[in-house]
């Protein structure tokens, strides 16, 4: 029973030896606790207000972001009036080099001739008298 007794006591002892090592690790956890409470509480106080204004600075960006979209469909219109306009002028330009040019140049060449002629014939008309 010596035996029995013996490692009964040793179980106790050890047991208290666990005890008395688990008291300061408990103290250390509990202090821990504690400073991480406190700290999660400063955060929470400092980001709230950091929160609150990433909100409408995001908020802001969306609403600047719809105004960019808009100015964009305006000036897609603009640009789509542009190219109209720039396509007429092309097309005018066209017609007057196909139609407007020939009878142009033909007219300018008959009235050239014309004077060239004329005067000729005055020079004749007065150097043969």
């Amino acid at each position: 029973m010596f035996t029995t007794e013996y490692a009964l006591w040793s179980i106790v002892a050890l047991f208290f030896v666990l005890v008395c090592g688990m008291i300061p690790m408990l103290v250390q956890l509990r202090r821990t606790a504690r400073q991480v409470e406190d700290f999660l509480r400063l955060v929470e106080l400092e980001l709230r207000p950091a929160l609150i204004e990433l909100k409408e600075v995001i908020q802001s960006l969306n609403r600047v972001s719809d105004q960019v979209s808009g100015g964009m469909e305006k000036i897609g219109g603009t640009l789509e009036a542009i190219a109209e306009t720039g396509q007429t002028v092309r097309d005018a330009n066209q017609l007057v080099q196909h139609f407007v040019f020939p009878k142009l140049i033909t007219g300018a060449a008959f009235m050239t001739g014309l004077r060239v002629g004329l005067k000729a014939l005055i020079v004749r008309l007065v150097g043969g008298r």
